[in-house]
């Protein structure tokens, strides 16, 4: 990765444009020449840039003369002449005036770096040879018997062209840590043909062998040598090459030794980053059983430098990408939508559930000005990067679909504070809003209910008072037929007003169901006794018992009074002389559930839809008689059951299911208490 520096302190137009200009490089601006000092004696510097307005040619020429040749591209205000040109220091490679910058720059800085490999690559050539020449040389006087002076000339390029290509192989192996391994072994094995050889590499817990050669493959897979081991410490002390010993004057050196014979190794190499072990390089003795030379021990050496720079390099590529992807994994699974941009308003950040909200590809929009937002949120962008305006909570909506958007926004800085662009995160309120909505239309059914509750109880008093005062008037003046006429007139619509009261009271009311455990026979029992008592005698009315016993968990009169008004609303849609029947059992296929069925025959009409039953309060026309399946239905629900209208054949059938008393006192019910209470008259 190649690193330039931008020597300017022109924030408002050199930095943006040069950023701009070399947005496929790591620029870092720096205000003052002794920052690029510092920088230049700490990191290697591919590039430096300077900006000739801020920072003039006489203030840095003493700079400039120090560096290598073809380091620098000068930023001036104008086009330079070819005489000016003449007179930059030989660390000058070309100048660029600043209105050029965008269409000239990076083609120059690919060129200077182009010229940098290549004078790079030739020192490094330089330098292998210098370093194999003495071993190529002594490796031909020692197989002097052996070879004609021909065959070691031939020998020696041999391997001097052997090893320069891996070794150029192994500085290209690009963040692959498994070729990088491979080039590395290659190029040893060409400086020296040794039998056994392994890279060690430092982990939380101690060294592990990451590759090998000639060792044996158990040791390789499960050998593990501890941080605080003898080789290693002695490794981190000296940063010299270990040799096995031979002769022991201390602990160290037994420990030392036991370990090298456990690794089949006879030179241990350390590789060192920074001042630091992060692993160690063990070769054995060549496979002619000769000792290495001294030349070929100090190539391994620099060679082994070199491993360890590129291993670290790998290293934080890879946690840089690892990084990276987590931060994008996170993004893409949020449940917010996420937008950045830059400091030139370029969008950054645009992720999954952002797309899905507004609609728009991600492809579409990364690299694109705010233009392609919807202006509620460009202008939240713009404001926040420019005046540092925080929004939280905010809310706006999208023109295009109407979707309203809870938006926060934050200003991104970089290190210097300066601001590096602007953020911001929103969620698709729609679905709160419905429920917030919902929450109101519930919060006024129920001022509704609590007001019908309170309207019922306030004339129930009179009415009672009226009712009675009628009947007085009855026994007093029950002789004349015109006045029994109006009185009995009288006390009917009381008694229908007072019914419908008392149905208003149920579906309003919260209620607290007094649950006791019945003998489901005995509440069809009843049931159908309540009903026959309260019915013209001109319906045929039958009860059909369970064939086995078994118990449910209700409130007798409430739930007497359910089946009640369902038989109601059968006979608001019947002929007089129809027959209904009350039956329980079991529901089919379950044996924990129990089924009270109303069958009945010669409906008069047939509705669309029987679930319109059950429509809400606010869409019945007739109280009177409407009301009543729905009464049926809160209090049937009341106790965990479910009611059921459906059809079959000529035959309609209301269907109530229930648990059964075992599995009803583990249903929790609004509003519902079991007591316990002793076996009541349900006609009360």
């Amino acid at each position: 990765m190649e690193i330039l520096a931008l020597l300017s302190n022109r924030d408002d137009i050199v930095i943006p444009r040069i950023k701009e200009a070399l947005s496929r490089f790591t620029v870092y601006p720096l205000k003052t020449l002794e920052e690029v000092e510092d920088l230049y004696s700490n990191i290697p510097l591919n590039l430096l840039l300077i900006d000739t307005v801020s920072h003039g040619l006489p203030a840095v020429s003493a700079f400039l003369n120090r560096l290598e040749k073809d380091m620098v591209v000068l930023i001036t205000p104008g086009v330079m002449d070819e005489s000016e040109r003449r007179q930059l220091p030989d660390s000058v490679y070309d100048c660029v005036a600043i209105d050029s910058v965008l269409t000239r720059l990076p083609k120059i800085v690919e060129h200077a770096l182009e010229r940098q490999r290549f004078q790079n690559e030739l020192r490094l050539l330089k330098q292998t040879k210098d370093n194999i020449e003495p071993l190529v040389q002594s490796y031909q006087h020692r197989s002097n018997d052996m070879f004609s002076s021909q065959g070691e000339a031939s020998q020696g390029r041999l391997i001097k062209e052997r090893v320069i290509i891996n070794f150029a192989k192994m500085l290209t192996a690009n963040f692959d840590m498994r070729k990088l391994f491979d080039h590395f072994m290659d190029s040893v094995m060409e400086i020296a043909r040794v039998s056994k050889m392994s890279v060690m590499l430092r982990e939380e817990t101690g060294f592990y062998v990451k590759t090998h050669y000639g060792l044996d493959s158990y040791i390789a897979d499960n050998f593990i040598l501890p941080r605080d081991s003898a080789l290693a410490g002695w490794l981190t002390k000296t940063g010299r090459i270990v040799s096995k010993p031979v002769a022991f004057t201390d602990s160290i050196s037994i420990n030392i030794k036991n370990e090298m014979d456990l690794l089949q190794c006879t030179y241990s190499f350390p590789l060192t980053y920074k001042g630091k072990l992060i692993g160690i390089f063990n070769i054995d003795d060549k496979i002619t059983a000769e000792p290495l030379h001294r030349d070929e021990l100090e190539i391994i050496y620099v060679l082994c430098n070199y491993l360890a720079a590129a291993v670290k390099d790998i290293n934080l590529y890879h946690e840089m990408w690892s990084q990276k992807e987590f931060t994008k994994n996170i993004l893409s699974s949020m449940n917010s939508g996420v937008i950045a941009i830059d400091a030139k308003g370029k969008i950054t950040v645009f992720n999954r559930r952002a797309s899905e909200i507004l609609g728009i590809s991600a492809d579409s929009v990364i690299g694109n000005g705010l233009a392609v937002l919807p202006d509620s949120l460009s202008s939240v962008l713009y404001e926040t990067m420019t005046r540092g305006t925080s929004y939280s909570r905010h809310e706006v909506s999208i023109p295009s679909s109407g979707i309203p958007l809870g938006v926060n926004s934050y200003r991104l800085m970089d290190k210097n504070q300066n601001s590096s662009g602007a953020g911001i995160v929103f969620s698709d309120l729609s679905d709160s809003k419905k429920l917030e909505m919902q929450s109101r239309r519930a919060d006024n059914l129920k001022a509704v209910n609590d007001l019908l509750a309170k309207i019922a109880h306030e004339v129930r008093n009179p009415l009672t008072s009226i009712q009675t005062y009628t009947q007085l008037l009855n026994d007093k003046l029950g002789d004349d037929e015109l006045n029994k006429f109006y009185i009995s007139t009288v006390s009917e619509s009381i008694t229908r007003l007072d019914n419908l009261i008392d149905k208003l009271v149920t579906f309003s009311s919260s209620q607290d169901y007094n649950l006791e455990e019945i003998d489901v026979n005995d509440f069809v029992f009843d049931t159908a006794s309540y009903i026959t008592a309260n019915i013209p005698a001109t319906y045929r009315l039958s009860k059909k018992l369970a064939a086995q016993s078994f118990s449910i968990n209700v409130d007798r009169k409430q739930f007497i009074k359910a089946v009640y008004y369902l038989v109601l609303n059968i006979l608001d849609r019947t002929e007089d002389d129809s027959s209904i029947e009350i039956s329980a059992s079991l529901a089919p296929g379950s044996c924990n559930l129990a089924e009270i069925t109303i069958r009945y025959d010669g409906e008069k009409y047939n509705g669309n839809n029987n679930q319109d039953l059950l429509k809400p309060i606010l869409e019945i026309d007739h109280l009177g008689t409407e009301l009543n399946v729905p009464i049926s239905h809160k209090v049937i629900e009341g106790h965990g059951g479910k009611l059921d209208i459906r059809r079959e054949g000529d035959v309609h059938v209301f269907c109530i299911v229930l648990p059964l008393a075992e599995q009803a006192k583990n249903v929790v019910m609004k509003g519902g208490r079991s007591l316990g209470r002793e076996r009541e008259n349900p006609y009360n």
